[in-house]
């Protein structure tokens, strides 16, 4: 039908012909044919005008759909930027810009670059190993750069941080941190050539000048021992001052420092927001200069401790981190309601990156993050309600399926749907077990364990459900 269509038009008026991008076969035949270029546009028609705004950037395919080559574009141009902007790093190595571990990653913080994710195992020391290798290895899968073992406040337990962390580096090739106060923690840590320690204050910077001077240390502008807690941004920016004095003296070579992002609402986030404002308009005058370090961006204190989901929260915060030029963002997905808050944010962070490196909004760049919205819409044709169907109301009457019923679960960590299928008796007969409902729903029909069409449908729909929470890191909870 295409071959016809272009056969009746002047061909030489045209440079290229487009089709849909749901085409399912692929076009250079015709090109080859027509001597005329017939590529993939869109997959649907809303998508046209950004892809016609940004063809200088697409290289148009006879196999793939042009929005997907648009996402391709978006993260073939954030790799090029990255490597040209370590390129530079790597030639200004100092107190502002350094190597996390220079014998164990390429990994660096600092001027220009995207910020690395340090994503924490809330209470690790009280975890079992089972259950903190299945978290690392989610992380490392959701992109995270660096795996924090989050201790226990007042509860130290220096072997059992040995233990993990040489857990970790048996199984997993990836920098870990150690986020705790306490002495005999930290150097616990040490001893097993940890890769970050978070952190430093006033209170217990004295007692671990003794610790090697090439590990990258968190600082604040507190004294957590004298329950010490500045509130005004000029307080919090000299106290950081201060200790960054007191470290460079005695050595100290790569400091990263925490002006700490404090929870919405109360006590506050604009407060700690301008403190991180003015450190950063500090630093750049010529007499502060020195004090130029990374800076740390704890985001869990607001993700967390918001009843909104987390993509939107993970994209605002991003934008800000990479506006203020962050060294370090902290993450973690503790609850249920932010599982998947890693990967949202490591995307975010691209998003954003890509964008500040173009110079314009984080918007048509070939990286996007939606999870519950969509940019474009679906045209409605003219219909004629007076010959419509009107369903008013759902029918709650319950049939029971007299060949069994169906239970639907979810495993975010193995990224899986399963499907159970029991006899009326509760005899399990049949296990399923897939990440794409459309797969899984003509699998369970092909083995006929029921021909009940109401069922059927059900089954379709509580499937389809299911992936969507699948995608979203959302709790599954069947008929709900």
């Amino acid at each position: 039908m295409v071959d016809q269509i272009i056969s009746e038009i002047p061909i030489s008026d045209y440079e290229l012909v487009l089709l849909p991008g749901f085409v399912q076969w692929e076009s250079s035949s015709l090109e080859r044919k027509y001597s005329l270029k017939v590529r993939k546009g869109p997959e649907f028609a809303s998508e046209l005008p950004v892809i016609f705004e940004n063809l200088q950037n697409i290289n148009l395919s006879n196999k793939i759909p042009a929005n997907k080559l648009f996402e391709i574009s978006g993260e073939k141009e954030y790799q090029e930027i990255i490597k040209e902007q370590y390129g530079i790093a790597k030639n200004n190595i100092s107190h502002h810009t350094f190597y996390i571990n220079e014998e164990k990653s390429d990994l660096i913080i600092g001027r220009n670059l995207p910020p690395p994710v340090i994503a924490e195992i809330v209470n690790c020391t009280e975890r079992s190993d089972k259950n903190i290798l299945k978290k690392v290895q989610h992380y490392v899968e959701s992109g995270a750069d660096i795996i924090d073992l989050g201790c226990v406040s007042n509860k130290p337990n220096p072997n059992r941080i040995k233990e993990i962390i040489n857990l970790i580096r048996k199984n997993f090739n990836v920098l870990i941190s150690i986020d705790s106060m306490e002495k005999n923690e930290i150097f616990a840590a040490v001893d097993e050539d940890i890769d970050m320690i978070l952190s430093l204050d006033a209170g217990n910077y004295k007692t671990c000048l003794n610790l090697p001077k090439d590990i990258p240390i968190v600082i604040l502008p507190t004294n957590v021992k004298a329950a010490y807690f500045p509130k005004e941004p000029e307080t919090r920016v000299k106290k950081l001052f201060d200790l960054i004095d007191e470290l460079h003296n005695h050595g100290f070579e790569k400091l990263i420092a925490d002006p700490l992002l404090e929870t919405p609402i109360s006590p506050g986030m604009c407060n700690s927001l301008e403190t991180y404002f003015l450190y950063k308009q500090k630093v750049v005058k010529e007499n502060y200069i020195k004090y130029e370090l990374p800076m740390f961006f704890g985001i869990s204190n607001v993700v967390e401790l918001m009843d909104i989901d987390s993509v939107g929260i993970n994209g605002l915060l991003a934008s800000i981190a990479i506006e203020l030029d962050m060294g370090v963002v902290f993450t973690v997905e503790h609850s249920t309601k932010l599982m998947g808050g890693v990967r949202e944010l490591k995307d975010c962070i691209k998003l954003n990156y890509l964008a500040k490196n173009k110079n314009m909004p984080p918007i048509n760049l070939g990286i996007s993050i939606f999870k519950a919205k969509k940019k474009k819409s679906q045209k409605i044709p003219k219909i004629d309600q007076e010959e419509a169907i009107i369903v008013k109301k759902l029918n709650l009457d319950y049939n029971p399926d007299k060949n069994g019923y169906f239970r639907i679960y979810i495993n975010h960590y193995a990224k899986k749907i399963y499907v159970l299928f029991y006899s009326n008796e509760h005899k399990l007969d049949q296990i399923f077990i897939g990440d794409d409902a459309e797969a899984l729903s003509k699998k369970i029909i092909q083995f006929k364990l029921t021909e009940d069409l109401y069922h059927i449908n059900y089954l379709g729909r509580e499937l389809n459900k299911a992936e969507n929470c699948l995608l979203m890191g959302k709790s599954y909870i069947q008929d709900e």
